[in-house]
């Protein structure tokens, strides 16, 4: 059986890294391949490449199956067979957060509107399946399944400690205890109360290191508390990097509001790194019972929850324990199999 993967043109890391995962490690019987295109820069990128030029792409591809891995590129199902083919759903930011131009919101609900062709809709969390039946009404519930995303078996504990030693010189970052962040800076990642709980703290020993882009507010706040000197910004970082990140830090602290799956925290656990989190959207899916929650704005308990695990050993390493077995549970051949049979 042939299977398109469709990633669509726009670079995103989160969707190529699905679509790429996926494909992957699909059962042997079937032959996966990315669909893709190019993307010019300008408008022309945002108009043609995309409505026109990947459009045109996906009606000459003649595969026995399709798998469309964003929301976003659902008008492919004019070009291909409805019938035959699955839609991915990350999210639903772009209704639930305003901020969004209103030419880009408009686009992307056309697209939901879309979704009611598709032989299924896979969510990647239960919360984010709530969200589109919440926000589109439209869409049969019967159409919607929860697939969780999966998880590859390179991440874990980095045990030779020259690649550790290495980043540690890299980076400057001594023999200082590593507080983690990772993901960007956008609204719902809540970056500002991990900044201000850090700087509460008020521990010369600490080092706060967060991967991904770092906005200019974030940048001011981390000024004005004057932690600038203990803040390693790492604006990309390889999965190589980023293992051997989790194996040196104390813990990763992921404050989100809101989260369509999110895979730092899987990453951690699988890296032995204990994880705080919050409780909000879809995080209690991905940690369950393996990591400490807060409130999102509670900075006064991030502080607490940070200074609590750097003084007890014990509950640092039970956490660890637990998030490798809870990452155990997420496997790239389980989620691929069941969307295939979804398709057939």
């Amino acid at each position: 059986m042939e299977l398109a993967v469709f990633p669509g043109i726009d670079g995103n890391p989160s969707i190529d890294r699905y679509a790429r995962e996926l494909a992957a490690n699909v059962p042997g019987d079937v032959n996966a391949s990315l669909v893709t295109g190019t993307k010019s820069p300008g408008i022309r990128g945002v108009v043609y490449d995309r409505y026109v030029g990947y459009f045109r792409i996906a009606r000459q591809t003649s595969a026995d199956c399709n798998l469309i891995v964003s929301e976003s590129y659902a008008f492919l199902l004019l070009a291909l067979r409805p019938e035959h083919t699955v839609v991915v759903c990350h999210d639903v930011h772009p209704l639930i957060y305003r901020g969004w131009s209103g030419t880009y919101r408009f686009r992307y609900k056309l697209n939901l509107r879309l979704l009611p062709r598709a032989k299924a809709i896979v969510t990647v969390s239960e919360h984010t399946k709530k969200d589109l039946l919440k926000y589109c009404p439209f869409i049969p519930a019967e159409k919607v399944f929860t697939v969780h995303n999966g998880l590859e078996t390179k991440w874990q504990r980095v045990q030779d400690p020259t690649p550790l030693e290495d980043v540690r010189r890299r980076y400057g970052l001594g023999e200082k205890k590593i507080v983690l962040h990772v993901g960007n800076d956008n609204w719902y990642k809540n970056f500002s109360s991990l900044i201000r709980a850090f700087a509460d703290l008020n521990d010369r020993s600490l080092m706060l290191v967060k991967v991904g882009g770092c906005g200019p507010e974030s940048k001011d706040l981390i000024n004005k508390l004057r932690i600038a000197d203990r803040f390693v910004p790492i604006h990309a970082a390889d999965d190589e990097l980023l293992t051997c990140l989790y194996s040196l830090a104390e813990m990763l602290v992921f404050p989100s509001v809101h989260e369509g799956f999110g895979w730092p925290p899987l990453e951690a656990m699988a890296c032995g790194c204990p994880v705080i989190t919050t409780r909000k959207a879809s995080l209690p899916e991905v940690c369950a019972d393996a990591c400490l929650y807060v409130e999102p704005c509670d900075v006064e308990g991030i502080t607490g929850a940070i200074r609590d695990l750097l003084a007890q050993p014990d509950t640092r390493a039970d956490l660890a324990s637990r998030g490798l077995l809870q990452a155990r549970n997420f496997d790239w051949r389980q989620t691929a199999q069941t969307i295939l049979r979804l398709i057939q």
